[in-house]
């Protein structure tokens, strides 16, 4: 029974990581695409420390920052002359957008130092569930999300500013779930479209992983809101007692 049960597991091991039903150049590229994306946690995770500390805390100067390096990015064609160009942008924008998020970090740090680190692990553990679904999966499926993604968005915007003279915690709270169930749609269908288009012999790999660097930063976002608002319910409800 042990040792089928071993055999099971080290089957279900390889399933999970099977992933020959994608071409070398594929699987190369994909593997550009995570490490850059590795990368940029890194770079964001420096932009928090410096910030927290005091040395580089300018987040509105950061949200700029940010905005410029990821669309000189997206404008600058990618070939092998401007691959380190194409990286210092990328490492730029991750810089900054860890700068801009960390007003909302440290106030997560004042309620309850583990918030963060608890959104972070619920952050990876989706994204990893998710870009597997989207890699396991060789029918292209998740593609056709695009439309129904593109309207979710649509919807996010106009419930956003309808919020901005409204002040409602529903539409707050409908806006957040929303946006949590929409960054999950955007990690299966961006990592499929990622997929298609190294396939169709597409080699921007830093590109790709801005992408998906976007998804991870909405959903670590949107879990790190709902944790601090679980949180500061618990808090009322324990001084109320």
């Amino acid at each position: 029974t042990a040792t089928g049960h071993g055999k099971s597991s080290r089957f279900n091991l390889e399933t999970i990581c099977d992933f020959s039903h994608l071409s070398q150049n594929t699987q190369k590229h994909l593997k550009n695409v995570y490490t850059c994306l590795m990368v940029a946690t890194l770079c964001a995770t420096i932009g928090v420390w410096m910030s927290l500390n005091g040395w580089m805390n300018y987040p509105r100067l950061a949200v700029l920052g940010s905005m410029v390096s990821s669309i000189w990015l997206f404008s600058t064609e990618f070939n092998y002359q401007n691959q380190i160009k194409c990286f210092s942008l990328f490492a730029t924008t991750a810089f900054c957008t860890g700068i801009y998020l960390n007003p909302l970090i440290d106030l997560a740090i004042n309620i309850d130092p583990q918030i963060v680190m608890t959104a972070f692990l619920l952050t990876t553990c989706v994204f990893v569930c998710f870009t597997l679904s989207a890699l396991l999966t060789q029918k292209r499926t998740y593609l056709y999300l695009g439309g129904l993604l593109g309207s979710g968005t649509s919807v996010l915007l106009v419930l956003s500013l309808m919020n901005l003279f409204g002040r409602s915690e529903l539409l707050f709270n409908v806006n957040l779930y929303l946006g949590l169930a929409l960054a999950c749609g955007y990690i299966l269908y961006d990592t499929q479209l990622i997929v298609a288009r190294a396939q169709n012999g597409e080699s921007n790999y830093i590109k790709d992983a801005l992408m998906l660097f976007i998804d991870m930063v909405d959903l670590f976002v949107r879990i790190l809101i709902i944790l601090i608002k679980n949180s500061q319910k618990k808090e009322k409800k324990s001084n109320n007692r």
